[in-house]
């Protein structure tokens, strides 16, 4: 915020346009109170933005499942609410700000763009052996296949031998057969609410791909990879899987299970069964999801994945986490005997196993209840249903040592896709183990963590902070440096761990050179923490006092998960940290990325360079960022340029000596006080109580005896005294008003040559809470005026005030705090507006400066509760 702009406001609150007018029977109540309404709009339009793009930012993260309609729903939301803070700012600001639409449609049509790309499919080879996979092929065979190549040939886990046939050749089937218009057509008049007509159109677009013709090279192709597989196997007549393989599927957890599957497949029916998977993209339930979580009919492109049939004695599914414990690290497995069917659809009561995670790996096996049939495969192809066999009846499916091969197996696929899984697995008839499929399983972890949940950590490593709020999920360890200041940064070490008191924006310009930031104070929603995601940087905020902990040069790890920060470098939390993810082959985390680049970045740190503008915002995030640092600003001014008739104010009846004038919004007096007077246990304005309780704690000691005690007992009679020259009085005695709401206050205070102007919003959400101060003025010289106002200063940055000065001004400023916090920093504003008065008159030296310093600071301390 600009001191000149500030400056500018005060002295126009005195100018000759205002005496003018106060002669008048003008009353700007109504218009004050549409423009602080719409002030009130923009901090909640600006909270619940900044809110979305975090967490956008978090699921760009790669750490959790969502579609492209989530990409799609949440700018839409980030767009509604920048477009109406600006809406509110002009209000605000009398349209001055107008030219701030022009940088939001640009980045709002590039962003729309964007959004609207079509899925490329690339041009492959209709054929792919698994061997050639990995999770980098998505586009071509589909998010099943690929992380299942991935798991073959990067993890090296076991999996059944095979290959896929390619999205490529799923548009090269539908253009040779002349459907894709149809297809087109059919989904985009389609109704998915009216079951009758999705029914129908699934029939009908199902039918269109059963009855279409195989190319002859596309068919050539498929039936020599199923040669070579089976020559491989050793089995001319090899029975194998056919799996779909959608682009989207295991990579987003809404597309499990709805697709089709053939099991126990002979090589006569695979072109046919084939077509069967290409159709099943096309049911009434896979219909629904594509067009109710905004798709485009491109990205329904199906690859179809071919493998070795596993003739299962046992299959199951495991978990990497358990999902109703995460944080206990232990792993889930579910077994029935037979194929894997009956346990993923639930048919038949399972056999149960708990790994746990805590290093002992621990089995403990649970019985849902006996499994009477099971699911096998038919000697002449396809499935049957088939009684347990009466020698495994009440028998465990797998042996100790397979359940812990198979807990290997899943910690292995966890660390290497960076996030929990879930997976299919099968044993065969000789106790072979296979994994058939893996894909992310949906989590919700919170914040930190209470003591007993927090990991064990390696003897030796000293845990320094155990609490805080987490900005930015990770960990990174490096040399802390403390900064308490912009100035502060220009030596910050690359790969240092930035250490504030508090999360100004300022501080942003290092984090891309940063392994972590560690804060005392913070609000994850804050400027600074967005770009902290923006950089992918640990963060943890609100430790409270890691400033006083934390040393500069001192080797830490930041542990952001579990909200830890440890001496030293924990190489064990290091290697275990997040450095890959199976989400992030996916389409829709690519969207997601894409357009945070245009939204999230933040230019705009410094309120006072020339570049702070409209023109200056390049990002979504700018503009935010201009729009709440100017809309304060308007608000302070709009007090000063606005007068309030008689009529609409109430005197305020007190003992401090000083005249005060009330004018209540709403909700800022108890109801039912009539008349003109108010007392001040009839205010119920949270700040407004605040600073009174600050204002009346300790009682006024008087003028500070200086030679000039005649002159400046003159001046405070005249403020006093109503029979005094009006003209006189104007220069002398101002009326001092304060405009209220239940959470809002804007108190000017004027005596003599002394103006102090408060304003301060404090409810329950801290990220629309601020307080705002400046202080100007005195009767004294030069000298005098400016070391008074450097002692303020002082005063206010030791209670966590930001400070600007300038010649005889300050300006402080707190924001993002919760209600107790700011109420305990008003209480300190009361009392040095009240206590302050004067004292430029004896500031004559350092000295002097010093006593009165430690003489405030007895007394705030002796009231006000620091530790909130």
């Amino acid at each position: 915020m600009s001191l000149e702009n500030m400056f500018r406001a005060m002295f126009d609150f005195f100018s000759k346009k205002r005496q003018e007018k106060a002669l008048g029977d003008e009353d700007d109540r109504e218009l004050f109170v549409k423009k602080y309404k719409a002030f009130r709009e923009l901090l909640k339009n600006n909270n619940a933005v900044l809110m979305t793009m975090a967490d956008m930012q978090e699921k760009a993260t790669g750490a959790f499942v969502f579609d492209r309609a989530y990409v799609a729903s949440s700018y839409q939301a980030v767009a509604d609410g920048i477009k109406k803070i600006i809406e509110n700012l002009n209000v605000l600001a009398g349209g001055k700000y107008e030219k701030l639409i022009v940088p939001y449609e640009k980045n709002d049509e590039a962003i729309r763009n964007r959004l609207s790309a079509r899925v490329s499919i690339p041009k492959t080879d209709y054929v792919l052996p698994l061997a050639k996979l990995d999770k980098g092929a998505i586009a071509s065979a589909g998010g099943k296949l690929a992380h299942l190549g991935e798991l073959a040939n990067a993890v090296g886990l076991p999996v059944p031998a095979g290959f896929v046939v390619t999205t490529h050749a799923y548009q090269t089937f539908v253009n040779y057969n002349q459907i894709q218009d149809l297809l087109n057509k059919r989904i985009s008049q389609l109704d998915i609410r009216n079951y009758d007509e999705l029914e129908a159109t699934s029939n009908e677009m199902q039918q269109l791909v059963v009855k279409g013709q195989i190319p002859q090279d596309l068919e050539k192709a498929i039936l020599d990879a199923y040669a070579a597989v089976s020559q491989e196997a050793g089995d001319e007549g090899l029975r194998v899987s056919v799996r779909s393989s959608a682009i989207h599927e295991d990579v987003m957890a809404s597309f499990a299970g709805q697709y089709g599957t053939a099991l126990d497949v002979s090589g006569e029916e695979l072109l046919t069964q084939y077509k069967n998977v290409l159709s099943s993209q096309f049911t009434p339930r896979a219909l629904f999801y594509y067009k109710d979580k905004g798709f485009n009919i491109e990205e329904m492109a199906m690859a179809v994945g071919v493998l070795a049939m596993v003739q299962a004695k046992a299959s199951g599914i495991m978990y990497s986490r358990d999902p109703g414990s995460p944080k206990d690290d232990a792993i889930l497995i579910n077994a029935v005997w037979g194929l894997g069917a009956y346990a993923v659809g639930g048919v038949v009561n399972t056999d149960n196993y708990r790994i746990s995670g805590d290093g002992a790996n621990k089995i403990i096996r649970e019985q849902s209840g006996g499994q009477e049939v099971m699911l096998v495969g038919r000697p002449e192809g396809g499935t049957e249903e088939v009684p347990v066999p009466r020698e495994l009846l009440g028998k465990p499916c797998l042996s100790e040592e397979q359940v812990s091969a198979l807990a290997s197996y899943a910690r292995k696929v966890e660390a290497h896709f960076g996030q929990p899984q879930d997976m299919e697995w099968s044993m065969d008839q000789e106790g072979r183990l296979y994994l058939l499929q893996s894909r992310p399983l949906r989590l919700s972890f919170g914040g930190a963590l209470a003591d007993e949940e927090r990991p064990t950590v390696a003897k030796g490593h000293k845990i320094l902070l155990d609490k805080g709020t987490i900005a930015c999920r990770g960990v990174a360890a490096g040399p802390v440096y403390v900064a308490s200041s912009e100035e502060d940064l220009a030596d910050f070490p690359q790969g240092g761990v930035l250490v504030v008191r508090h999360t100004h924006p300022e501080f942003a310009v290092v984090l891309q050179n940063a392994a972590a930031v560690v804060s005392d104070i913070g609000t994850v929603l804050g400027h600074l923490a967005t770009v902290a995601r923006e950089y992918n940087v640990p963060a943890i905020f609100n430790t409270a006092n890691a400033t006083k902990v934390l040393t500069n040069g001192m080797e830490v790890t930041v542990d952001a998960v579990y909200a830890n920060v440890y001496e030293g470098a924990v190489e064990e939390l290091l290697k275990a940290k997040k450095t890959d993810d199976v989400s992030r082959a996916s389409p829709a985390l690519a969207q997601l990325q894409d357009i945070l680049k245009a939204i999230t970045p933040l230019n705009l740190t410094d309120p006072r360079s020339p570049d702070f503008s409209p023109s200056g915002c390049q990002t979504l995030h700018d503009i935010t960022r201009f729009a709440h640092e100017v809309s304060l600003t308007a608000m302070f001014d709009l007090s000063k340029e606005s007068h309030f008739a008689d009529r609409s104010t109430k005197q305020l009846v007190s003992k401090v000596p000083m005249q005060w004038w009330i004018i209540d919004l709403e909700g800022g007096v108890k109801e039912g006080v009539d008349g003109k007077k108010v007392r001040p246990e009839e205010i119920v304005s949270v700040p407004m109580c605040a600073l009174w309780e600050g204002m009346t704690a300790l009682p006024w000691k008087g003028p500070p005896p200086v030679d000039t005690k005649g002159f400046l007992s003159i001046m405070f009679g005249a403020t006093m005294d109503p029979s005094m020259d009006p003209s006189v009085r104007k220069r002398f005695a101002d009326k001092n008003y304060i405009i209220i709401s239940k959470h809002f206050c804007n108190l000017n205070s004027r005596l003599g040559f002394h103006f102090s102007t408060t304003e301060a919003y404090v409810g329950d959400n801290p990220n629309e809470n601020y307080v705002s101060f400046i202080f100007k003025g005195g009767a004294a010289d030069v000298d005098r005026r400016v070391r008074r106002v450097r002692f303020v200063g002082k005063l206010l940055e030791h209670y966590d005030f930001r400070i600007e000065i300038k010649d005889d001004s300050v300006l402080a400023r707190l924001e993002g705090h919760n209600e107790d916090y700011l109420k305990e920093r008003l209480k300190v504003l009361g009392h040095i507006i009240i206590h302050t008065r004067q004292l430029d008159m004896v500031m004559f030296n350092d000295a002097m400066v010093n006593w009165y310093y430690k003489d405030l600071l007895k007394g705030i301390d002796s009231f006000v509760n620091i530790a909130q």
